[in-house]
């Protein structure tokens, strides 16, 4: 697609001059344009499978290394991508619950650095950590950015993960996921109450998840538009590439609903810049309106009326910023990366927005404007002529809707919540040996 960017002759001037005093160029000095992501279609869902090892979930850590603390294993569940899990040189364990049994099919982390092997097993029933009726599922190398296994389908309520490290490194943004389903989208998973993700401090949910109906609205360039969501799919190896002559990469995000937020980081490819992040209540009247235009521009009485919450600097070797606020309503996320240096392409992997657990109720469906907040007028808005909305600004028809036939009514059956407990060796078997006593003659 061509970069959908444009440049007054004031802003390139500014731009060279900024370059020329080693600083960075002024992104607000500039026209954007966006450009609509296309709503999701049932085609397109099998790649983006549910990740299951979420807190709100009510996935656990547990077991972990004595030499890892609680907090940092347990918030590898939290659905930050920026939050790190140290792994030491030497051999160590991770083992993750799950609250009940599931088909799992593939697990994925981001890797920082560490040498080594993993090994994954699994199992549907609570076994010592060096118990040998842990079921191999696969081995991986430590030696790309990312790890993927496929370790399925395969029944497991718990995940062990060995590492063998020789050298130390950490892991990010973990993932275990089960084949997609339609139902993913059109029925997501009722968040689990977990007294243990309060009592230590953790912020559990990713309101930027698509499949809380989050969906990714406008990009600034990219030769794939309709892969925008894979930045909030939460698989870290997924990416969305921009133009290479796209000066100012942005994207926004559509929560579906207004969301409290506390925290909004972004994983990328390391370059040196500066991430900026906006949460708007609304979008610029541009923007406004029943139906979200095609292409839309920013201008600089635009970004004057709008506010960042922070932004973070790269030097070029940390591929990761976040920033921390005071908890803020909005339904709209824009991140806006503005690069020390013009030309190469950006790739950004996953944009997370972190706030409290949800209860149920706050999983709906995107609503039909995109300036609506109300929260009952989002619920009535799930459904039109009896189909369900995948995507909160269009209603689809066609192959992009998904219809209530696609799901059953009573949904898929339920797994138990755990397997029997291991059995007892089996008793070596039965053999009847003769003996011969000696007879008189």
């Amino acid at each position: 697609m061509e970069i959908m960017k444009t440049f007054t002759s004031r802003t390139a001037l500014c731009t060279l001059c900024s370059l020329a005093l080693g600083t960075l160029p002024d992104a607000s000095a500039a026209e954007l344009v966006l450009h609509k992501v296309p709503a999701l279609t049932v085609e397109q869902a099998p790649a983006y499978p549910e990740n299951l090892a979420r807190r709100h979930l009510g996935a656990q850590v547990e077991a972990a290394s004595a030499s890892v603390d609680k907090t940092a294993a347990a918030a590898l569940l939290s659905g930050d991508p920026t939050v790190r899990y140290p792994l030491a040189a030497g051999s160590s364990t991770l083992t993750i619950a799950l609250p009940k049994i599931e088909n799992v099919d593939s697990l994925s982390f981001a890797n920082s650095g560490a040498k080594g092997t993993v090994t994954i097993a699994t199992s549907n029933a609570k076994l010592p950590a060096d118990s040998p009726q842990w079921q191999k599922a696969g081995e991986q190398e430590l030696s790309s950015a990312a790890v993927k296994a496929k370790i399925g389908p395969s029944e497991a309520k718990y995940v062990r993960l060995t590492f063998n490290v020789s050298e130390p490194g950490e892991i990010a943004g973990f993932g275990l996921y089960a084949t997609a389903a339609v139902s993913d989208f059109t029925k997501p998973r009722v968040a689990a109450n977990n007294d243990d993700s309060v009592s230590l401090g953790l912020i559990s949910y990713n309101r930027a998840d698509m499949h809380s109906k989050a969906r990714a609205l406008y990009v600034s360039s990219g030769s794939d538009v309709k892969q925008a969501n894979n930045m909030i799919d939460e698989q870290t190896e997924t990416t969305y590439s921009f133009a290479a002559e796209d000066g100012s990469p942005t994207t926004v995000i559509d929560f579906g609903t207004a969301s409290t937020v506390r925290r909004l980081s972004a994983v990328y490819a390391p370059r040196a810049g500066k991430m900026e992040f906006y949460l708007l209540k609304s979008l610029p009247q541009q923007i406004a309106g029943a139906t979200a235009p095609e292409t839309v521009t920013l201008d600089d009485a635009t970004f004057a009326t709008m506010t960042p919450v922070g932004s973070a600097t790269d030097d070029g070797s940390a591929g990761r910023a976040s920033v921390d606020f005071p908890e803020t309503s909005g339904r709209y996320v824009m991140v806006r990366w503005v690069p020390a240096q013009q030309g190469g392409s950006f790739t950004l992997a996953e944009i997370a927005a972190i706030g409290s657990t949800p209860n149920s109720q706050l999983l709906a469906a995107n609503t039909s404007g995109p300036d609506a907040t109300d929260e009952d007028e989002q619920a009535e808005s799930r459904s039109y002529d009896g189909k369900t909305v995948m995507d909160g600004k269009t209603v689809m028809d066609g192959k992009t809707m998904i219809d209530a036939k696609d799901m059953p009514g009573e949904g898929a059956p339920q797994s138990p919540g755990e397997g029997p407990p291991p059995s007892l060796p089996q008793p070596p078997p039965f053999t009847f040996v003769p003996v011969l006593v000696p007879t008189s003659p």
